[in-house]
């Protein structure tokens, strides 16, 4: 099986593997597709959000992986939505506010309003 850069890019909205693992991966491939090749949607980020709030995943690793996606070029967010503001503010908690068990409810909740 060809491993592509969809299939890394999928990993990573997953967050299915290590996310440094991920972006090593995604990092063999040129910057700047000339379009974008997957689309974020509301669930993978209400997913990544529940697996925080179960525990599985800490607020560093939501960061992190936030700020993974938010550089991407190659990565669509679907419009219109709150997406772009949600990653904007997973990534970058110091300028926005941390992520807590309610912050993370709240998020969810938006973003379920925009899945609807």
């Amino acid at each position: 099986m060809t491993v592509t850069r969809t299939s890394h890019l999928k990993d990573l909205l997953h967050f299915s593997r290590p996310l440094a693992d991920v972006t090593h991966d995604l990092s063999a491939f040129a910057w700047g597709p000339e379009e974008e090749l997957i689309t974020l949607e509301p669930e993978h980020i209400s997913a990544i959000l529940i697996r925080f709030l179960a525990g599985d995943i800490s607020d560093t690793d939501v960061e992190a992986w936030a700020n993974a996606i938010e550089c991407r070029e190659d990565i669509e967010f679907l419009q219109p939505s709150p997406i772009a503001e949600v990653i904007l503010e997973l990534a970058n908690p110091l300028l926005t506010r941390p992520l807590t068990r309610q912050s993370a409810g709240e998020l969810v909740a938006t973003l379920h309003g925009a899945a609807a």
